[in-house]
């Protein structure tokens, strides 16, 4: 909305197009730890059914010359001219555009979305939670588990990674696999501890860090409190 506002200075009728079917897991955690659900296991292995990125190639927007100056800021015909000031219809652009117009109005000089530290934490304690021993006793516990159903992989991330399960629609093969996994993850408990370590391990990194954590929720709400702010005035 911000930057359809933004592009009307310019005379410009920018139609925001269909985002076209959501695609990926519907929430953070539904495939943190792989798949976890047995029937959709059985119907589509280790692909996304109707939200698989793989079967629905992104749609960009079709922008005109003019549209796509406004939004970004840049133009073709002035590429390596330096700081000259792009200007359209006798209006000139904001720097970054009004793709950067809209994020300042909502976060100023902050990100959009989640913040550095939120990210950061995501990945980190992830990656950290792998090595921790009750963790990687479930792996081996599950390896052992899914050996006897006639399967060899280390731990589950190696399971979703097999290249020949990157096609664009799961193989027989990957249904039973993805099947046997979900048996094998419930059996050990493997989702129940990988869960446990990793929400103990955020809780001790937020511990250490709650200046720059209690600094981004404020940030966060701030964003949100914007938004929201900007719909109710439309």
């Amino acid at each position: 909305m911000l930057r359809k506002k933004c592009l009307h200075r310019f005379g410009l009728d920018y139609q925001i197009d269909p985002s076209g079917p959501l695609t990926g897991p519907r929430t953070f955690m539904e495939r943190r730890y792989g798949v976890t659900d047995k029937t959709e296991a059985a119907a589509n292995g280790y692909h996304l059914g109707d939200r698989d990125p793989r079967t629905h190639p992104p749609h960009p927007p079709k922008l005109s010359a003019e549209e796509q100056q406004v939004l970004t800021g840049h133009s073709q015909e002035k590429a390596g001219e330096g700081d000259t000031a792009l200007r359209v219809n006798g209006v000139t652009v904001p720097p970054g555009g009004c793709y950067n117009e809209a994020k300042k109005e909502l976060v100023g000089s902050g990100n959009l979305g989640s913040s550095d530290v939120a990210r950061q934490a995501n990945v980190r304690t992830f990656t950290a939670s792998r090595s921790v021993s009750q963790v990687k006793q479930a792996f081996e516990a599950w390896s052992s588990c899914m050996k006897g159903k006639g399967y060899s992989y280390p731990d589950p991330l190696a399971a979703i990674s097999d290249r020949r399960f990157q096609g664009n629609s799961p193989t027989r093969l990957e249904r039973q696999v993805a099947t046997a996994d979900v048996a094998c993850k419930q059996q050990v408990n493997l989702i129940g501890t990988w869960f446990t370590v990793e929400t103990s391990l955020q809780k001790e990194l937020i511990a250490r860090q709650r200046a720059d954590f209690d600094a981004a929720l404020k940030a966060k709400k701030k964003q949100l409190a914007k938004a929201k702010s900007v719909l109710r005035d439309q």
